[in-house]
C-alpha cells in the first residue's frame, strides 16, 4: 500500500554522497547524512560497501545526545588499510582515522579550531590541513580585520560578512601535521585566504589556493600557489583573472588542472577545465574553453546534501580528465584530453550526478533522477549498477514523474521545462497549478528530485519548473542573456513556459494559478506580480525587492548587482538600478503574497523582505510574514528539519486558503 509524499517524509531521508574508491578499486566509502528530529539538525557517517560482495555497512556509528555528529570527506590511505576523515564528535572539527577492516575510529589532530578540508600525503606521514582561525589567533602583522570586542565590533574589511557565517573574522591557514612525531606547524602566514590545499603525487609539494590580500582594490580573487615542504618556499603559479577551484595535480606530476574562467568575478562565463605546468611559466591552458557548458553541477534541489568531492579527476594516464559538466537539465561525467578533445562518457541521461570519483578505470558516481533522491551507482567495463540503495522507502510513496515541455520564450527563444501532474488519486476537474522559479539566476531546475515538488503534487498541484535565459548549461549566451535585463524577457520565458503547459495540459485550470521562488526566484515572483494579476497567490522566498539598498546590505550585493545589472553603478545608475526593482511597482501587486525569509540571510538580508511587507500591507495587499529565526539563505536546503517542515507548510497552506 502506498500513500503520498509529506513534509515529515524529511526524517526518511537518507543522502548520499562523496564516494571514494579503496586503491585495490573493491571498496568503496562514501558518506550518509540523515535528519535527526532529536537535536533538530543533521547526521552524518561514513558507510562502507565491498564492491565484490555488494554487502554495505555503517563504518563509523557515533552518536551525541547533545549535537549532532557530522563525519565527512574521507580519504583513503595509499596502502588501503585505513580511512582518514572529518568528524566534530568532539565539539570541533578535526581528522579522525579508522582501519578499513573496521574497529574504533582514533582522533588525529587536535587544533584549537575547525578544519575545513585537508589532505593526505602519498607516504601518508603528512597531513596539510586548512583551519579557520579566527579574529583573536591572527598574526601580529595583520591589521586587516573585523575587530570584535565585548558589545563592540569594528569592521575594516570591505566585504565582512558571509551567508552562514555572519562577521568575516581572520583567514584560514594551513598547518602541517606529522603523524610521526605528533608535531604541527603553521606553513602559510598573512592576510590572505589559504584554501583548497593538495599534496603532489611525489608528496614534496603542497598545491593551494590563496587569496589576495587587498580585494578593496583587486577583487576577491584566489590565485595558485604551490610550497616546497622542504624549504618552505612559496611560489605564484597562476593569477586568477575569474573564478578559480579544484586544484588537481597529474599523477605523472607534470601538470595542474583546475576549474574556472577569466571573466572577472561575477560572470556568465562556462567554469572551464585548466591545466598549467608545475615548472610554474604561468601559462595556463583552456582544454573546455570551445565546449559551450559549464563544468560542475548547476542543477539544484531541496534533497540533496553531497557536500562533494572534486568536479574534476585525472585518468592514470596523466592525459585525460574526466569532469562533471552540466547538459540542459542534467549533469552528467565528460573527459578531456590533453590536446583539448571533449569526449561523452558512459555516464550520461536524464540524471544529475552530484560527486564521482574515478580510479582503475572505474568510476563511482552519486546519482539522482526526479523520482529519486542520490543513490550510489559504479561504472564498470559491462556498464553501470546500482550500489547501496537507501531510499527503497519510497517505493511505498506516490512519487510522479514530471513531463518535460519545451517552448517558445522571448525573442523565440528554445527553452526547456518541467510540468510534475498530481496523482490520480487527488486530481480534479480542472487542476490548480503552481509556478516555481529557480534562484541565481545561473542554476538551473533539471532531472533531479525535488521534496517540495512531489509534495504539492500530493495536494493536488500541478508543478510548472523551467529553465528561463540566465540559466545554466544552454551556453554561454544563454547565461548571459538575463545580465542587464533582469525581470524582463527573462520573466517572459517563464510566462511562456507556464502558457505551453496550459496549452499542453488541457486539464491545468488557468483560472487557479499560484507562484513561488527563492532569491533571484523570489525577486522574479514579486516582479510578475507587479506586471500581472492572474495568479491566485504568491509565495516569495528569500527574495529581493530593492536593488538599490541590496547593493550595500547584501554580503555580495555591490559586486554581484554591478555585473548582473549591465555594470550599473550604486552612484551613476539609480535610475537603472531602481527600474530593475520590484518596489517601485509595488502599487500594482493584488495578489495575495506570503513573504517567508530567514533573519540570518547575508545573501538576500532580511530588510528586502521588511520593505516588501511594509509596502504591500500599507497598500492594502493581503500579506502574510514568516521570518525564521536561526536560519540563513540555505533553508529551504538546508535549514533545521523542523523549519523546513515547516516552510513546506507555509507554502501549501497558503495556496490551499486560496485554493477553493
Amino acid at each position: 500500500m502506498t500513500s503520498s509524499i509529506q513534509p515529515d517524509d524529511l526524517y526518511q531521508f537518507q543522502w548520499t554522497g562523496q564516494p571514494q574508491l579503496s586503491p585495490d578499486g573493491r571498496y568503496v566509502v562514501y558518506v550518509v547524512t540523515v535528519a535527526d528530529k532529536t537535536n533538530n539538525g543533521y547526521d552524518s557517517s561514513l558507510y562502507l560497501q565491498d564492491l565484490q560482495t555488494r554487502e554495505y555497512n555503517k563504518l563509523t556509528n557515533f552518536y551525541r545526545s547533545d549535537e549532532n555528529v557530522k563525519e565527512s570527506s574521507p580519504i583513503w590511505s595509499n596502502d588501503g588499510k585505513s580511512i582518514y576523515f572529518l568528524s566534530n564528535r568532539t565539539g570541533k572539527a578535526q581528522v579522525w582515522c579508522i582501519s578499513s577492516n573496521w574497529g574504533e575510529a582514533q582522533q588525529v589532530t587536535d587544533y584549537k579550531h575547525d578544519i575545513s578540508e585537508f589532505s593526505l600525503s602519498p607516504d601518508g606521514n603528512h597531513i596539510v590541513c586548512e583551519v579557520e582561525l579566527p579574529e583573536d589567533a591572527k598574526d601580529h602583522e595583520d591589521e586587516d580585520e573585523n575587530d570584535t570586542q565585548n558589545d563592540v565590533t569594528v569592521i575594516h574589511r570591505l566585504r565582512y560578512l558571509a551567508n552562514g557565517k555572519g562577521f568575516i573574522s581572520g583567514y584560514s591557514h594551513l598547518f602541517l601535521y606529522n603523524q610521526d612525531t605528533k608535531k604541527t606547524e603553521r606553513i602559510t602566514s598573512g592576510n590572505s585566504d589559504h584554501t583548497s590545499p593538495i599534496f603532489s603525487h611525489d608528496g614534496q609539494t603542497i598545491y593551494y589556493l590563496k587569496s589576495r590580500n587587498d580585494p578593496k582594490k583587486n577583487g576577491y580573487y584566489d590565485d595558485l600557489y604551490k610550497l616546497d615542504i622542504e624549504n618552505h618556499k612559496e611560489t605564484l603559479i597562476y593569477q586568477a583573472k575569474g573564478d578559480l577551484f579544484a586544484p588537481t595535480p597529474s599523477p605523472d606530476g607534470r601538470w595542474l588542472a583546475f576549474c574556472g574562467h577569466e571573466d572577472g568575478e561575477v560572470s556568465p562565463e562556462n567554469n572551464q577545465v585548466w591545466v598549467i605546468s608545475t615548472d610554474g611559466d604561468g601559462k595556463a591552458i583552456s582544454l573546455t574553453k570551445h565546449w559551450d557548458h559549464p563544468v560542475g553541477n548547476y542543477v539544484g534541489a531541496d534533497s540533496s546534501l553531497d557536500a562533494g568531492n572534486s568536479p574534476i579527476q585525472w585518468d592514470n594516464n596523466s592525459q585525460t580528465i574526466y569532469f562533471m559538466a552540466t547538459v540542459g537539465g542534467n549533469c552528467c561525467i565528460k573527459s578531456v584530453t590533453t590536446d583539448g578533445a571533449v569526449e561523452d562518457t558512459s555516464i550520461k541521461g536524464d540524471f544529475v550526478v552530484t560527486s564521482f570519483h574515478h580510479r582503475h578505470q572505474h568510476i563511482v558516481y552519486n546519482k539522482a533522477t526526479a523520482t529519486e533522491p542520490c543513490e550510489l551507482w559504479i561504472n564498470e567495463d559491462a556498464g553501470s549498477r546500482p550500489l547501496a540503495k537507501h531510499n527503497d522507502w519510497l517505493q511505498h510513496k506516490v512519487v510522479n514523474t514530471p513531463e518535460p515541455i519545451t517552448f517558445k520564450g522571448a525573442d523565440e527563444w528554445d527553452i526547456e521545462g518541467w510540468v510534475l501532474l498530481p496523482d490520480s488519486a487527488v486530481k480534479k476537474d480542472r487542476i490548480p497549478v503552481v509556478l516555481e522559479i529557480h534562484g541565481g539566476p545561473h542554476t538551473a531546475y533539471g532531472n533531479m528530485f525535488h521534496h517540495e515538488f512531489q509534495y504539492l503534487a500530493a495536494k493536488g498541484y500541478a508543478v510548472v519548473y523551467t529553465n528561463p535565459r540566465g540559466s545554466q548549461g544552454y551556453g554561454r549566451k544563454f547565461t548571459a542573456a538575463c545580465q542587464g535585463d533582469w525581470g524582463q524577457n527573462d520573466r517572459l520565458d517563464i510566462l511562456a513556459g507556464l502558457d505551453a503547459a496550459l496549452e499542453t495540459f488541457p486539464q491545468l485550470d488557468p483560472n487557479n494559478l499560484y507562484v513561488t521562488g527563492g532569491s533571484y526566484g523570489g525577486f522574479m515572483t514579486n516582479m510578475i506580480v507587479t506586471q500581472t494579476n492572474r495568479f491566485t497567490a504568491a509565495v516569495t522566498q528569500r527574495c529581493l525587492s530593492n536593488l538599490y539598498s541590496f547593493y550595500g546590505t547584501s554580503d555580495i550585493g555591490y559586486f554581484f548587482s554591478y555585473r548582473q545589472l549591465g555594470n550599473a553603478d550604486f552612484w551613476d545608475d539609480e535610475e537603472t538600478v531602481l527600474k530593475f526593482s520590484p518596489i517601485r511597482y509595488a502599487r500594482n501587486v493584488d495578489t495575495p503574497m506570503n513573504i517567508i525569509h530567514s533573519e540570518e540571510d547575508y545573501r538576500c538580508p532580511m530588510e528586502q523582505a521588511e520593505q516588501w511587507y511594509v509596502a504591500l500591507t500599507r497598500l492594502g495587499v493581503e500579506t502574510r510574514f514568516v521570518r525564521f529565526q536561526g536560519e540563513n539563505h540555505e533553508l529551504s536546503r538546508a535549514g533545521k528539519p523542523e523549519n523546513r517542515i515547516t516552510r513546506l507548510q507555509e507554502i501549501s497552506d497558503w495556496f490551499d486558503r486560496y485554493n477553493q
